[in-house]
């Protein structure tokens, strides 16, 4: 149960735009398990799924598969997706409504829920000298550079860069500190993604266009292609690397607190524009692309840095729930 309410709160940080399913997993205490059990997804762990199935779950095939599965921790990997796959349903709407109506209260909050994650890998480092603490500067620049881009999209983009951004934004879901929505949203793929998934909810009651089924299916290789690479790649800068991999993602986490500002401006739900076939993205992506400001400048300031003040503050509660949570394992 407890994996699966942590899986839960990795799918929660998943639907909201900006924030990063790899904050939560370090928050969590379960960074280093994740990847080690994704690294586990390979082409061995693959044959022996298969070969499970082909030979007729024969008793030399259920030993093979279990090897297989205790080697990528089958058991946490799929107790987390439950987990994950529930808050992605059960909560997307909650925090789309949060975010339309009370969008600076809902990020102060976030704010205060990913501040004590800071502390999480800074504890992990093995060494804190400068030439490891140097590697927080390029986590911060890429994560604020991202903020600062403007974006444009194709209503069709080519099946080529519909498999990048499958590699990039899943892999951007791990990677603490940016979001893999945002990842999207800089290749021009948001909108298009968005369209083809509603299309493919829509078929229920309809005919569903090959062209829908090629392009999840080309996003779908590309996800789990990004999977399996981005754990191996992880896996061994944590191994040779360690510090100055965390020391980067201490960085993007940091760069993250740029994104989530709560006082944006005014026009809250505007942002900046994002163009598809059918219009402008709007309130979907207002968090990652609404303009910074200084609180004082419009009347209510005062009132609504109270509210945020507040929200932080459980938000800090929260989060010393989750660390705690995050130790009983």
């Amino acid at each position: 149960m407890i994996t699966i309410v942590k899986g839960f709160l990795i799918g929660i940080a998943n639907i909201i735009p900006g924030v990063s399913g790899g904050t939560f997993a370090l928050v969590l205490g379960i960074f280093d398990r994740l990847i080690r059990a994704l690294k586990g997804l390979d082409a061995s762990a693959t044959r022996s799924c298969l070969n499970l199935v082909l030979r007729g779950f024969s008793a030399a095939a259920r030993q093979d598969f279990r090897r297989a599965w205790k080697r990528m921790d089958g058991t946490f990997l799929m107790l987390l997706g439950l987990g994950a796959v529930v808050a992605l349903f059960s909560c997307a709407f909650v925090f789309d409504y949060l975010l339309k109506v009370h969008p600076s209260e809902t990020l102060a909050f976030f704010i205060g829920l990913i501040l004590p994650s800071l502390s999480v890998p800074w504890k992990m480092m093995e060494k804190r000298g400068w030439l490891q603490l140097a590697w927080i500067l390029p986590g911060m620049a890429l994560t604020v550079g991202l903020s600062l881009m403007e974006f444009s999209g194709s209503a069709r983009p080519g099946y080529p860069l519909v498999f990048i951004g499958g590699v990039l934004a899943v892999s951007a879901m791990v990677l603490p500190g940016v979001s893999g929505s945002f990842l999207l949203l800089v290749l021009g793929l948001y909108q298009p993604v968005l369209t083809n998934i509603k299309a493919l909810t829509k078929a229920l009651s309809g005919s569903l266009e090959s062209s829908t089924l090629a392009f999840l299916g080309v996003l779908g290789l590309g996800v789990v292609v990004g999977l399996v690479a981005f754990s191996h790649v992880m896996s061994l800068l944590l191994s040779r690397f360690r510090s100055a991999t965390l020391a980067f993602l201490i960085g993007l986490i940091l760069g993250s607190f740029w994104v989530l500002w709560p006082i944006k401006d005014k026009d809250f739900e505007s942002g900046r524009s994002v163009y598809g076939s059918k219009g402008e993205i709007k309130q979907d992506i207002a968090v990652a692309t609404a303009p910074n400001r200084l609180p004082g400048g419009e009347p209510g300031d005062g009132g609504l840095c109270l509210w945020c003040a507040l929200t932080l503050g459980v938000g800090l509660v929260g989060a010393m729930g989750i660390n705690r949570l995050g130790r009983s394992e």
